[in-house]
């Protein structure tokens, strides 16, 4: 069953070609106006939702925001207003973070993250394991997933440590009560892996790969239900 999608940015520049999102993201933050950025997506990302919703195709649209984002105290507030102007339950969204992220002001990235929780929003930690320093925070965290970063799951079958690295991050994700999304399933035999050693939620190449918006409801329409 298909319970989420998540929304991606692309940038193909007619003379720079394809620019990779964490080319221009990193720039954009830099300059000044990854707000910009982040408003545009959420905004797309929530006409898709709704587009979803009108054709009865049940997903939660993933939407990943940056540190910034997440201290920016006008961007709740705006996703609230936005999913209320069509009519959408906050189910129709989730939000994902890096965990690195959450440690250069943990104080207030709680704040923030719990008025998320509080509003219905679902959160997940992304890249989980590829950072270290939040671990001493986990159980603070107001998130319900973690995510376990790619190079971990990649030729899983094959790497005894990388399997050691998810059975733990799995033990510590039941202890503290997390949900575990396995990111960047390319192959069956990861997909096998993962499912015997009981994560039961996956995403990747080897689901789907990335889509526009009307390829994505012909490939989720009878996948959904």
């Amino acid at each position: 069953k298909v319970t989420h999608v998540e929304a991606l940015i692309r940038w193909t520049n007619a003379k720079l070609g394809f620019v990779s999102p964490e080319d221009f993201i990193a720039v954009a933050e830099q300059a000044g106006f990854i707000e910009n950025i982040t408003n545009w997506v959420i905004n797309q990302a929530i006409t898709d939702a709704a587009k979803f919703k009108n054709v009865d195709v049940d997903v939660s649209v993933a939407i990943n925001l940056s540190a910034k984002d997440i201290m920016n105290p006008a961007i709740l507030p705006n996703i609230l207003d936005l999913l209320n102007s069509h009519d959408l339950p906050t189910s129709s969204l989730s939000f994902e973070l890096t965990e690195g992220d959450l440690v250069r002001d943990h104080e207030k990235a709680i704040t923030h993250l719990q008025a998320f929780r509080d509003a219905g929003f679902e959160l997940a930690i992304d890249d989980f394991g590829t950072g270290y320093s939040s671990l001493a925070h986990i159980s603070e965290i107001p998130a319900q997933i973690i995510k376990i970063d790619r190079c971990f799951v990649t030729n899983i079958q094959e790497s005894k440590s990388n399997q050691h690295i998810i059975e733990m991050i799995m033990l510590l994700a039941d202890k503290f009560g997390f949900e575990v999304t396995a990111e960047g399933i390319e192959t069956e035999a990861e997909h096998n892996w993962l499912i015997e050693a009981g994560c039961n939620i996956g995403q990747g190449y080897y689901y789907a790969k990335p889509m526009f918006y009307d390829d994505a409801l012909q490939w989720l329409k009878g996948r959904s239900k």
